[in-house]
């Protein structure tokens, strides 16, 4: 019994340890309830919405050097960090490498304790077991990143869009104000909230100061995130600021296709995820079924 007790205490403490770990390196931090509910009161309450900036990549302050010297290998190693990707979502080279290898020491170190806690109940497992179960896990966490990194500038990308459709609202009004292609996308992006508003005034401001036009720094801004869109409106403004044409019908044309396509792709995803939840609901059914004639079918073989 204390045996039992022992093995079911320990495999406990692993798999929190797990978890918090998992959760530390993987998940994206939320904003508080309260301070969410501040600010649709319009409270003022400074949230952190969407990606961190990259000075915030706490992985990458933690390791420090060694996230550094990981970073450098590997490149080495064949792997090349998703640029695009880590900037749209915050994190540094230096954090995606630290977090790349601390889940692959991870999972090197995970199946031997559990095999030596497994020893201490009395279970013996041969040598190939840990071995190979600590490489396995090693990998398939090595990988878990890259996904995680996908995932993560998908959904950035995704949020990026919508708030697109609302500048390029605000820009075509300021043209309608008849305000210049210049400072109609500055104070378009100064009248938004959110970290996507963000990074729309930062290319923007950068721009100025290196002596650009606005839509170079929109340009730079579509090719560091991906979002081709932003590529689309600097093109607008170039042309209005070049020929003196009227870009506002042209603005909210872009904005209402552009809000068609991300409609489209959310119904896409929306039947993909109705086609998953299909075949364990017919499993169920069947189950459900099977559960339901089993008294009749026993009576039936019991005569």
């Amino acid at each position: 019994m204390s045996g039992q007790a022992l093995l079911i205490g320990s495999g406990a403490l692993v798999g929190l340890g797990a978890f918090l770990l998992l959760r530390a390196v993987l998940v994206v931090e939320q904003p508080r309830l309260a301070d969410a509910l501040a600010r649709l009161e319009g409270r003022g309450v400074p949230v952190a919405v969407g990606p961190i900036p990259e000075a915030g990549d706490r992985w990458a302050r933690a390791t420090g050097r060694a996230g550094a010297w990981a970073a450098a290998r590997l490149p080495a190693a064949g792997l090349r960090a998703p640029s695009s990707a880590l900037v749209l979502i915050g994190w540094t080279p230096e954090g995606y490498a630290a977090r790349k290898v601390g889940l692959a020491a991870f999972g090197v170190v995970f199946v031997p304790l559990l095999t030596a806690v497994l020893g201490l109940t009395g279970v013996r497992l041969p040598v190939v077991v840990p071995v190979a179960g600590s490489l396995a896990l090693a990998g398939v966490l090595f990988l878990v990143v890259d996904l995680v990194v996908r995932d993560q500038a998908a959904e950035a990308r995704g949020q990026m869009r919508r708030a697109l459709c609302s500048y390029l609202d605000l820009v075509s009004l300021r043209r309608d104000a008849s305000e210049g292609p210049t400072i109609a996308l500055e104070r378009a992006a100064a009248l938004g909230e959110g970290w996507v508003f963000r990074r729309l005034t930062d290319a923007l401001v950068a721009a100025r100061l290196a002596g650009d036009p606005p839509w170079d720094g929109l340009r730079r801004l579509a090719a560091d995130t991906g979002v081709g869109e932003l590529a689309d409106v600097a093109d607008i403004a170039a042309v209005a600021a070049v020929e003196g044409a009227s870009i506002a019908p042209t603005l909210r044309a872009r904005a209402q296709s552009l809000r068609v396509q991300l409609l489209a792709e959310e119904e896409a995803a929306a039947n993909t995820a109705s086609e998953k939840l299909t075949a364990p609901v017919a499993l169920l059914s069947i189950a459900f079924l099977l559960l339901f004639l089993y008294p009749a079918l026993a009576r039936l073989m019991a005569t």
